[in-house]
Order: C-alpha cells, then sequence, then structure tokens
C-alpha cells in the first residue's frame, strides 16, 4: 500500500469524506487522535469503543489517488 502524504489538499479531500461518513458521524471521530486522514495517520484512539456503521473510504480520492484497497482506516 503506498504511503499516504499529510497534505493540505489531501486533509482537505479526505474531510469532506469522513464529514459525512456514518462510521465517522455515530463514533463522534472528530473529538479524537487522529480526528481525519486515517489511512495515512491510522484508526481512531477510540476505535477500541466504536462501532462500523458504514464506509465512504473506497468512494474518497485519496483512496483512488493512491490506489488504496482497504477500508474503515479510523477503526485499525
Amino acid at each position: 500500500m503506498a504511503k499516504v502524504d499529510e497534505s493540505v489538499a489531501n486533509l482537505d479531500v479526505c474531510g469532506r469524506f469522513c464529514g459525512s461518513c456514518p462510521t465517522y458521524a455515530a463514533n463522534n471521530l472528530k473529538n479524537g487522535k487522529p480526528s481525519l486522514l486515517f489511512c495515512g495517520r491510522g484508526g481512531s484512539l477510540k476505535a477500541p469503543e466504536g462501532k462500523k456503521e458504514g464506509c465512504n473510504c473506497p468512494k474518497c480520492g485519496v483512496h483512488t489517488r493512491y490506489k488504496l484497497t482497504g477500508d474503515y482506516y479510523c477503526m485499525k
């Protein structure tokens, strides 16, 4: 898997997709660390207590640009 750059552009794209993601919203991941770009930074510290409610990762431009193959990066 390619390393995802923590660029402003990637954070912008990610913010739009994570912000509307059912798992992100249901688990209030905006209030945990990291709060975005999980495919580049790793899962949220809140993940162990969270539930998978749906995933927007495969539709995200960052996912496509870096040819990522996984999903639920926030929960890993």
